[in-house]
């Protein structure tokens, strides 16, 4: 079967010394390019870009079969709304058995063979560049009794300095626990969390980054004397989060995932209080169908946020996802949302411009002979804010596609798309790409 390549840094199997060398060109007959040509691409393409250059190198060495040691790199060069040669990948892994660590600035791997709206994960989408820091991971779950697993991620990241709060960092972790009916069935909860805390703000001066500081943060608890008064009401620092819930079958035809996540801001989205807001998949793996590897439904809303917000008064309600009034960047990283990509953020401080969401998404992926193809569509509804909505609903239409065509010199890549909306201008892309591995 013919896959698409590796999105990190190389294929994470592969030992050895691995070369890659890749280059894009795009047009659009808008201002910008189609939704679907920039959005979830690793931060490495923007709505202006019209080249692409990237060049990447790894080297991996197995000691034995448990322990593994790989470092890689690469330099991005781009046009666009933020053009110039870049870092894209920076980092050192080291595999023992089932967990993996990985310091610097690496790229999450992949999920739902990049078919879903949001990258598979609603919080981490792969929209923005890599974060540099520390991510330790399970690369398989512990299993406590033949029926019970348990698997967990620990991470710690440092934001930008080109931000409203200058210098902060994040904290992250997350379980999830499992009952395994069968070795064909699996029903999975997690839960996410990640906490932006620390650095210097404008208004309120240096936020508390201590280490009495941080185990506030990873407890989730309140501020202490030296926080602002919200954080000493509320957590310390700007929580956000998802919670998972997953049901794996796997039959001799297919496999099939369910699942669902939803996001929270504060204790009403912990509390579901933000019901239905987040997204609801289906995602198959059929077996037996040669032109076909994997497909993907998507129902996505974020219109809730525990309700409308009440003028001059603080509470519970209105998440406004994605944005904190101390964190005024969001949950952004180079200006660009690391979560869903159906949320606009504003302009350095300012709040959303869009965060209200309906977004109906269909993608696949598969395989004709040598030709590799990855479609996307998407229908949007988007209202604005709660505090800015629009003054007519924006309906959309993302549609993508690429085809890819392997070689023994090479892969060919074309890529088309097409956005339609009723409040912006209609947009037509194309591009063109080539990559070239070499493995030693």
């Amino acid at each position: 079967m013919l896959v698409w390549g590796a999105a990190g840094a190389q294929d994470q199997e592969a030992n050895g010394f691995v070369l890659a060398v890749e280059g894009k060109g795009f047009a659009a007959t808008g201002s910008e390019n189609p939704f679907w040509m920039y959005s979830n691409q690793y931060g490495r393409l923007d709505a202006e870009t019209n080249v692409l250059g990237l060049v990447q190198a790894s080297y991996a060495n197995q000691f034995n079969e448990q322990n593994r040691l790989e470092v890689g790199g690469g330099l991005l060069a781009n046009d666009g709304l933020y053009d110039g040669v870049k870092i894209d990948e920076l980092y050192a892994t080291y595999t023992w058995g089932i967990v993996e660590a990985s310091a610097g600035m690496k790229h999450r791997k992949e999920k739902l063979r990049g078919i879903s709206s949001v990258g598979g994960d609603i919080i981490w989408s792969n929209n923005a560049r890599a974060l540099p820091g520390v991510y330790i991971q399970m690369l398989k779950p512990l299993k406590i009794f033949t029926w019970f697993e348990a698997k967990a991620t620990f991470g710690h990241y440092f934001l930008e300095e080109d931000r409203y709060v200058t210098n902060a960092q994040v904290h992250h972790k997350s379980l999830e626990l499992a009952l395994v009916f069968s070795k064909n069935d699996r029903l999975s909860g997690s839960m996410k969390h990640y906490v932006q805390y620390g650095g210097s703000s404008p208004q309120y001066g240096q936020q508390p980054d201590s280490f009495s500081d941080y185990i506030r943060v990873f407890f989730g608890s309140s501020g202490g004397e030296t926080a602002s008064g919200g954080d000493q009401i509320n957590s310390l620092g700007n929580g956000l989060g998802s919670y998972e819930l997953a049901y794996d079958m796997t039959r001799e035809n297919y496999n099939l995932r369910l699942y669902h996540q939803n996001l929270f801001e504060d204790a009403s989205g912990i509390e579901l209080n933000n019901f239905p807001d987040g997204v609801w998949g289906v995602y198959l793996e059929p077996k037996k169908v040669s032109w076909l590897d994997a497909v993907d439904l998507e129902y996505v809303q974020t219109v809730s946020q525990s309700g409308r917000p009440t003028p001059g008064i603080f509470g519970k309600e209105g998440d406004r996802y994605f944005y904190n009034f101390t964190y005024r960047s969001g949950w952004t990283y180079n200006k660009r949302v690391i979560g869903l990509p159906f949320i606009l953020p504003g302009s350095f401080d300012q709040e959303n411009l869009n965060d209200r969401s309906y977004v109906l998404h269909l993608g696949a992926t598969g395989s004709i002979g040598k030709l590799l193809y990855r479609g996307k569509i998407s229908y949007v509804t988007n209202l604005g804010t709660y505090n800015f909505p629009y003054e007519s609903r924006e309906h959309a239409l993302y549609s993508y596609g690429a085809l890819g065509y392997a070689t023994s010199f090479g892969t060919f890549t074309g890529y088309a798309g097409l956005d339609w909306s009723d409040r912006t201008q209609n947009t037509l892309g194309v591009g063109l790409g080539y990559r070239y591995q070499f493995k030693e």
